[in-house]
């Protein structure tokens, strides 16, 4: 009888699996709290404390960096917008986390940059001391002794007139004819050939035949969902990377898109370390001499290609856009212009730009206001923790950069942080000026983590808007929506439509 008792006191099947189920659900809840309780003090919409959802939700709208300020403003800061992410807009605090001798790292955010599976890069790659010695490998490239005549300046000449012969051949309107081009296109090309000619040696071509070589830019423009989803969860890049989804990657061999990249970047490496290949005087030829591995120069290319035309030409047009719309500032730009156009060179030079404090007030403000990259660049807090802005941060967790949000807190630039006006870099002396340059330069990055391209970058966007502004005038077609944007970890634009005319100074 008693073991009758026992054997019917066993608890059935399915007691076992709705106990189990039940367990399964406290644990998980368990863990849900923990997470959510270390962080708990810290402000920010209440669903991202929970869940990663708010972030995908915001990424995938395309208006993430707009969310990111709103968060900013309303919380403070130092804002939580995930489990374990917060998002920090304090220009002070990000230089001290990216400070060389900082204890922070990069974050897991990074890993959604490695272009090809198993390789990193100089942005993937988050070993402290194989990241320190890829820069400075890479680092002499960017001095621009290796290129012909005085730093990258002869190749960024031949592109910037190379696009003045464009648009002056197929886009300028008259009172007979009016002629209508995007600028958001045609500053891509003119980036991506620029960034051809003195980093690879040649241009690609874009602006000689004035199209979307190889439907690049569109198949990039189409592939943002898939880079916001990996941005927000980067642990998909090793679920993507591996067979059998890595079959439906990009390959060397395809003919259109980011795999007709791959195959050039591959066939061009091929090509400069082939026996008896000549030198060039290019930042590729730099990379060569430091004794880069074949890899990593393939690597360097996509870098170069990718990181170097969408930042650049991003910047460039929201410049342009910020002065077409703001009569003040473009006529003040002008009279400019006007008083040196006899006297420097023909491009001007990018030490002549330096002599223009009108100019240089007009980049500052216009990259404050629309800095190009739309990624959080996560970094990650040392084990012991630390205190920012008043709140402890537990190690481990992650700290976002929000660009877009720094370039118009009111905490660091006024009241007025929404409004382009140059004349504000013309007012700020000693210290209230360096403070805004340093919080400007967080857009670079800082440190062991600062942008190695800025220089290139500043020469690009100087020359070009002074040359385009010296000689036509511009109106945009579409007043009400003049461009549209769409932000991933770059931001992303198009129907940039203007008319263009000469002008005689």
């Amino acid at each position: 009888m008693g073991l009758l008792i026992r054997l019917d006191s066993t608890p059935s099947l399915p007691s076992l699996f709705v106990g189990a189920v039940l367990g399964l659900i406290v644990v998980a809840v368990t863990r849900k709290v923990r997470r959510w309780s270390r962080l708990r003090h810290i402000p920010g919409p209440k669903l991202a404390a929970w869940s990663t959802w708010w972030q995908l939700r915001e990424a995938l709208g395309g208006r993430y960096h707009e969310s990111l300020k709103e968060v900013a403003d309303t919380y403070g800061p130092l804002a939580r917008i995930g489990p374990n992410e917060l998002l920090c807009t304090d220009p002070d605090v990000l230089r001290k986390m990216s400070a060389v001798r900082s204890a922070y790292t990069k974050g897991s955010f990074y890993t959604s940059g490695r272009i090809v599976p198993g390789v990193d890069n100089v942005v993937s790659m988050r070993d402290e001391v194989k990241h320190k010695a890829m820069r400075a490998q890479m680092a002499p490239g960017y001095s621009g002794k290796e290129n012909e005549g005085f730093g990258f300046e002869s190749g960024m000449d031949r592109q910037l007139l190379n696009f003045i012969k464009l648009l002056d051949r197929k886009y300028i309107s008259s009172d007979a004819e009016t002629r209508l081009v995007d600028l958001a296109e045609k500053t891509q090309f003119f980036a991506l050939d620029a960034i051809g000619d003195v980093s690879l040696g040649k241009p690609f071509g874009y602006l000689e035949r004035d199209e979307d070589l190889y439907n690049y830019n569109k198949i990039n423009t189409s592939s943002l969902p898939v880079m916001n989803v990996v941005s927000v969860l980067p642990w998909l890049t090793q679920i993507v990377h591996r067979w059998p989804l890595c079959l439906l990657l990009p390959r060397e061999g395809d003919q259109v898109g980011f795999g007709r990249l791959m195959g050039f970047a591959r066939n061009f490496v091929d090509g400069r370390l082939a026996s008896g290949a000549p030198p060039v005087k290019d930042m590729m030829q730099a990379h060569i001499n430091n004794g880069m591995a074949k890899e990593d120069l393939i690597q360097q290319v996509f870098i170069s290609i990718i990181a170097g035309s969408n930042t650049s030409a991003h910047a460039l047009r929201m410049i342009l856009l910020s002065l077409i719309t703001s009569p003040n500032a473009y006529t003040s730009l002008i009279a400019e212009i006007r008083k040196v156009a006899d006297s420097v060179s023909n491009p001007i030079s990018w030490n002549e730009t330096q002599s223009l404090p009108y100019l240089q007030a007009v980049v500052r403000e216009g990259l404050r206001m629309h800095p190009p990259v739309g990624g959080l660049g996560f970094k990650q807090v040392p084990p012991e923790g630390d205190t920012i802005n008043g709140f402890f941060v537990p190690g481990g967790t992650q700290i976002g950069q929000g660009f877009y949000a720094v370039g118009r807190s009111k905490i660091v630039w006024g009241e007025d942080a929404d409004v382009f006006r140059p004349e504000r870099w013309l007012i700020a002396k000693g210290d209230q000026l360096n403070r805004m340059v340093a919080a400007l330069d967080t857009h670079f990055g800082h440190g062991k983590y600062s942008c190695l391209g800025k220089p290139i970058a500043l020469m690009e966007i100087h020359k070009a808007v002074y040359e385009l502004m010296k000689r036509y005038d511009f109106a945009v077609v579409n007043a009400e929506q003049p461009i549209k944007t769409q932000a991933s970890v770059f931001i992303f634009a198009s129907d940039f439509w203007v008319k263009i005319t000469k002008r005689e100074l």
